[in-house]
This record gives structure tokens, sequence and C-alpha cells, in this order.
């Protein structure tokens, strides 16, 4: 066998690391939300809270609108939140807070923070 390493790939993206050759090792470490960031997601999430208590009357259903947003305070409050469990809470309460604008745009930044 020669000494010769190569990598050859085509088509799509490589997300990921590649190692090669003898020895090689390729190492991916994932660090969580930092404390400034997991700040900014409470303190949205609380803003989120009392927008919602705020316009309670112009929410298709205030009731679920409250408890996808408790779905996403308890699941971002995890160790390793699971991102698409939080987005999809986020999208059905866009889709029932629709006519508040305000609710939306900090729906918006924490879909933002979620979806890095």
């Amino acid at each position: 066998m020669g000494s010769e390493y190569g990598v050859h790939i085509s088509g799509g993206d490589v997300n990921g690391p590649i190692a090669m050759g003898p020895h090689a090792s390729a190492t991916v470490n994932n660090a969580g939300a930092s404390s400034a960031g997991r700040s900014t997601v409470d303190d949205l999430l609380d803003r989120l809270d009392a927008l919602i208590r705020e316009h309670e009357v112009a929410i298709a259903d205030a009731a679920s609108a409250s408890r996808d947003a408790a779905d996403v305070r308890g699941e971002a409050a995890r160790p390793e939140p699971d991102r698409l469990r939080i987005l999809d809470a986020l999208k059905r309460l866009s889709i029932r807070a629709a006519e508040v604008t305000a609710i939306l745009d900090v729906v918006a930044k924490i879909r933002e923070f979620f979806s890095k």
C-alpha cells in the first residue's frame, strides 16, 4: 500500500470533520448555549409571556399560545434542547398570534437563536 492519501467528494456539501492518513483524528466539540445566550433567551421568553397576556383578546387561541410558549421555555431549559421541537412550537405560536406584530417579532428573535 502506498503512502498517498486523498479525499474525493463530489456533489452536495460536507458538514463535519474529515481525517485521513495514519493516526489521523478529527474532533468536534459542541458547547451548549452560553450563559449570555441563556439569559437572552430567558429575557425573550419573559417578554413573550407578557405580550401574550397583554394581547390575549387578539390571539386566536390564547390558552394554546401560552402552552406553546411554556413548551419552548421548558425545552430551552434542558441541557440539550431539541431545536426542532422548539421551532415547531414557535411556528404554532406564530400562526396563533399572527395578528400581533410584537409577538411575531419576539418569536422571530427566539427562532433565530435556535436556528443557529
